[in-house]
């Protein structure tokens, strides 16, 4: 049953970068030279969405839900152990959401689909609650993020519960 949602989360994701793809204009990114111009754009693209990623976080730390709306599309959706949520339906509980102090987001990665998608893959800690039941203090999660009109905003978001060692 694990290898299907696991099977499941990935074409998921798949379905989503293809998705946000679609909408836009660029191309898959061309391998940069070290210390091209391209490469310096790259890496700053890459601080702007790990910087974007910990703002959603601090949003919802502080429950301010305009924060959170001003990064993550509305159309978008998230997929963790309990299931599928629109960001709709989590707009509409938002206030139940509660993250305490000392929560961090680390082990960065970015993978690009295209110069407007990329997927940040990484480890969330911390401790809070959801309706009133406790988050796992260690998620692996990945977000995808897509550049529209000049503004990196998540489209997708999963967690995974890392398995016990």
């Amino acid at each position: 049953m694990k290898h299907v949602y696991v099977g499941a989360i990935c074409v998921a994701m798949a379905i989503t970068v293809r998705v946000a793809a679609q909408g836009t204009a660029g191309t898959a990114p061309a391998p940069a030279r070290q210390g091209s111009s391209a490469t310096l754009d790259r890496a700053t693209m890459e601080k702007d969405i790990i910087a974007n990623e910990n703002k959603v976080s601090e949003a919802v730390a502080k429950g301010n839900l305009a924060a959170f709306r001003a990064l993550v599309a509305d159309s978008g959706w998230s997929v963790d152990p309990a299931g599928a949520m629109s960001v709709q339906d989590f707009i509409k509980s938002f206030a139940q959401f509660k993250l305490e102090p000392g929560w961090a987001i680390s082990d960065s990665k970015i993978v690009w689909s295209d110069t407007n998608t990329a997927v940040h893959f990484y480890k969330w800690t911390g401790k809070g609650t959801f309706q009133g039941q406790p988050l796992p203090p260690v998620t692996l999660s990945s977000t995808v993020w897509n550049k529209r009109q000049g503004k990196w905003v998540a489209v997708f978001h999963q967690e995974t519960v890392p398995a016990s060692k």
